[in-house]
C-alpha cells in the first residue's frame, strides 16, 4: 500500500488538488464551486434567529432529533450569525442545552415545533445551516465550549470504538495491538458504553458518561482517536487533535420492513474536501437545481432520485458512501479498519497511527489541501499550469512573543506587524466576537499568528490553535511562555513592567472598558470592587510567575516598559531588524513616548488622576513580592543588552 507523501512544493499541492477535482468531476472550480449560489437567505425581520429542529423520533431511532449527533452541527451557527448580523439574538431549542450550555453566543431558548435546520451530516450541515441564513463559511467544524476551569490531561489519548450509524470495529486483535503500541508513549483512555468491547491494553475504561458532563470530559484530553461517533465531532468542536478511524462496510440493522441500513466507509471514496458541498443529504429538500448538481459531481449518487426501494442501489444502501462521507472533516487524517486502504486513507496499523499523530497522513495538517476559499488561487489554477517546484526558504527571524496584559504588548504587536509584513497580508479571524485567533498570510508565507484565547491568570485555559503554528514566523498573544516550547527555532520575547503600575493600570482598564465575556471584568463592575479588593484576589497577584512558569532562563529578550524606546532599540540591534518608517516612526516623541504615556501608562488618566495620587503603592507591593523580584532581575538583564 502506497501512502500519500507530505507535499514539499507548490507543485505537490497542485497534484493533490487536481486529483480531488478529477474525482469530483470539477472542470471549472470558480464557476462550479466558488460561485455556486446556495439557498436564498431567510432573515427574520426582528433579527431574532430561532435555529434548530424539532424533537422527533423515527421507528429505528428513538433519540432522533435530541442526540448529540443531531445537535452538534449547529454549534458554530450562533457565532456566525452574530458576526454577520450585528445586534441579532440567537435562540436554540430547549433540548439543545446540554450541547450549548457554555456557548457565549446564545441568548436564550425556544420551544417551537420547527425552525430552520437539518438533521443531516456534519461536514454539510454546518454549511447548510449557514446557507439557510444567507451566510457562507469555510469552517467545516462545529465549535463547542467547555467549562472555564477545565484542566488538560498531559500526554493522554481518548479513544472510542463504535458509532450507532458510522459502524462498529470488528478486529479486536488489531485494536489491542495498536492501543498497546500507543500505551508505550501515551496514557490511553477508552470511552464507551457498557456493551462495547473493552480494549485490554488501554490504561483506563470510562463507561456511560452522563450527557450533561460529556463535553467537559472530552475537553480534558489533547488527542482523540476513533469512530465517527458524537465524540469525534465533540473532539473537533473543542479543538482536540483528532484522527478518524473508519470501520469496514457492514450491515447495521433493519429499518422497518423495506430498507436495509448499511454503515462503514470505503477508503477509496475519501476524497476531501469537495464532498462537503455535494453531499446528497444537503440537497434533497432543495429542488431539482441542487439535485442535478449533486448527481453531476457525486460519482456515487444514484442515477435516479430516491424512491424507496431496497438493497445497495437504494439511498439506504448508499448510506456508507454518500451520507456518511459528509461526516468526515477535510482537515483531519483518517485511517481505515479495512485491509484495502488507500494512499489518502491507509489501513490502521502501528506505523500509520504514528504517522497520523505526526501529521504525516493526508491532509498533513496543511490547509492548502482543504481551505479552497483561502487558497482559491491554487484551487482555480488550470491543470496544465506550471509551478516552481522549490521548497520555501525559511525565514531567518522567528519570534514567540508572550504579551502579559498592560505591559505595552499592543504597541509591540504593531512593531511585529511591520517586521513580519502583516499590514499587507491576508487577515484570517477565527473568532471575531471573543477574539481568540487571528493570523496573517501572504501567498504561501505564514507571517504572524495571534493567540489571545488563553487565560493564564485566572483559569489556566489554553486555546488549541486551529492552524499548524510551526509554519508561522511569529506568534504573539496572551499565553504562558512555555506554551510553544516545541518550536525550538523561535526566539522567546516578552515585556515586563513595574508590577505595581501594571496592576493599577489593569484595574482601571477593566473597570472602564465595555464588559463582554471577561468574568474578572464582570466581577469588578457587578461587585463594585475597589482597587485594593481587586489586588487581593488570588488571580491578580504575581501574574508574572503564572506567565513565566520556570521559563525565565529561556527568554531571549526582555523588554522593559518604562524604558520602552531604549528596549526597542536593543531589540532592533539584537535581532538585526529595522523598526519603524515614515508611517510608523516608533522612536519619535509623538509615537513612542506619547503612546507610552497614553496607552501603556494609563489610558484613563484624566478620569482617575485624583485616585492615582492617593494609591497606597506599598500595599500592592506587599501582595506581589514574587513579581517584584522577577521585575528587578529583568531590569538588570535588560541593562546588559547592547544599544
Amino acid at each position: 500500500m502506497n501512502i500519500a507523501k507530505k507535499p514539499q512544493t507548490d507543485g505537490d499541492i497542485l497534484h493533490y488538488i487536481n486529483q480531488t477535482k478529477d474525482f469530483w468531476k470539477v472542470k471549472n472550480f470558480q464557476e462550479e464551486i466558488l460561485d455556486f449560489e446556495g439557498f436564498p437567505p431567510h432573515v427574520p425581520d426582528d433579527y431574532h434567529f430561532y435555529i434548530g429542529h424539532p424533537e422527533i423520533a423515527v421507528d429505528y431511532r428513538s433519540d432522533r432529533g435530541t442526540s448529540f449527533g443531531d445537535i452538534i452541527p449547529y454549534t458554530r451557527l450562533p457565532e456566525l450569525l452574530k458576526i454577520y448580523y450585528k445586534g441579532c439574538k440567537v435562540f436554540i431549542p430547549k433540548w439543545f442545552i446540554d450541547v450549548f450550555q457554555h456557548n457565549p453566543y446564545v441568548d436564550g431558548t425556544h420551544n417551537f415545533d420547527y425552525k430552520w435546520g437539518s438533521m443531516g451530516t456534519f461536514g454539510t450541515t454546518i454549511q447548510r445551516c449557514t446557507n439557510t441564513w444567507g451566510l457562507r463559511t469555510e469552517d467545516y467544524t462545529p465549535k463547542l465550549f467547555a467549562s472555564p476551569n477545565i484542566k488538560k490531561r498531559k500526554n493522554t489519548i481518548l479513544f472510542t470504538l463504535n458509532s450507532k450509524t458510522g459502524g462498529r470495529f470488528g478486529d479486536n486483535d488489531l485494536l489491542e495491538e495498536v492501543v498497546g503500541h500507543l500505551s508505550k508513549t501515551y496514557r490511553c483512555v477508552q470511552l464507551g458504553l457498557s456493551d462495547d468491547y473493552l480494549v485490554k491494553s488501554a490504561d483506563t475504561h470510562v463507561l456511560n458518561v452522563s450527557r450533561n458532563k460529556l463535553i467537559d470530559f472530552v475537553a480534558e484530553f489533547p488527542i482523540y482517536i476513533g469512530a465517527q461517533s458524537s465524540i469525534y465531532h465533540i473532539a473537533k468542536g473543542l479543538g482536540l487533535k483528532t484522527i478518524g478511524i473508519l470501520p469496514e462496510k457492514q450491515r447495521l440493522k433493519e429499518a422497518g420492513s423495506i430498507q436495509t441500513i448499511f454503515a462503514g466507509f470505503h477508503p477509496d471514496y475519501v476524497q476531501l474536501p469537495l464532498l462537503t458541498v455535494t453531499n446528497q443529504m444537503e440537497v434533497i429538500p432543495c429542488g431539482e437545481k441542487h439535485f442535478e448538481r449533486v448527481k453531476h459531481f457525486q460519482p456515487l449518487f444514484p442515477n435516479e432520485a430516491p424512491n424507496g426501494g431496497a438493497g445497495e442501489n437504494s439511498i439506504a444502501g448508499y448510506n456508507d458512501t454518500i451520507n456518511h462521507l459528509g461526516w468526515l472533516y477535510p482537515d483531519t487524517s483518517h485511517l481505515t479498519m479495512s485491509p484495502l486502504g488507500t494512499d489518502r486513507c491507509p489501513t490502521l496499523s502501528k506505523k500509520t497511527i504514528d504517522m497520523a499523530l505526526n501529521d504525516e497522513i493526508y491532509p498533513f495538517n496543511d490547509d492548502r489541501l482543504w481551505d479552497y476559499y483561502k487558497y482559491k488561487d491554487l484551487w482555480t489554477m488550470p491543470k496544465d499550469s506550471e509551478i516552481i517546484h522549490t521548497k520555501k526558504e525559511e525565514s531567518k527571524l522567528k519570534i514567540i512573543s508572550s504579551h502579559i496584559p498592560r505591559t505595552g504588548g499592543n504597541l509591540f504587536r504593531n512593531v511585529l506587524y511591520d517586521i513580519f509584513g502583516a499590514r499587507a497580508a491576508n487577515v484570517n479571524v477565527r473568532d471575531r466576537v471573543l477574539y481568540d485567533e487571528k493570523y496573517f498570510t501572504k501567498k504561501e508565507d505564514f507571517l504572524l499568528y495571534e493567540d489571545y484565547g488563553d487565560h493564564p491568570t485566572w483559569n489556566k485555559y489554553e486555546l488549541t490553535p486551529s492552524v499548524d503554528t510551526k509554519h508561522f514566523q511569529c506568534i504573539h498573544g496572551h499565553f504562558r511562555l512555555g506554551k510553544y516550547s516545541d518550536l525550538s527555532s523561535h526566539k522567546l520575547v516578552t515585556w515586563l513592567r513595574n508590577p505595581i503600575d501594571r496592576l493599577i493600570s489593569e484595574y482601571y482598564f477593566l473597570k472602564s472598558s465595555p464588559s463582554h465575556h471577561n468574568p474578572i471584568q464582570n466581577k469588578i463592575i457587578e461587585e463594585e470592587l475597589s482597587l485594593y479588593e481587586y489586588c487581593e484576589l488570588e488571580f491578580s497577584k504575581n501574574i508574572y510567575g503564572k506567565y513565566i512558569e520556570g521559563n525565565f532562563e529561556k527568554i531571549n529578550f526582555i523588554g522593559i516598559t518604562e524604558s520602552y524606546n531604549d528596549s526597542l532599540k536593543k531589540f532592533e540591534k539584537m535581532f538585526g531588524v529595522k523598526i519603524g518608517d515614515s508611517n510608523y516612526p516608533y522612536f519619535d516623541v509623538e509615537s513612542g513616548d506619547s503612546d507610552f504615556k497614553n496607552t501603556i501608562q494609563n489610558s484613563k488618566w484624566d478620569l482617575y488622576k485624583e485616585e492615582y495620587e492617593k494609591i497606597d503603592r506599598g500595599f500592592i507591593e506587599n501582595l506581589n513580592r514574587d513579581d517584584m523580584e522577577i521585575y528587578k532581575t529583568a531590569v538588570d538583564i535588560n541593562k546588559e543588552y547592547a544599544l
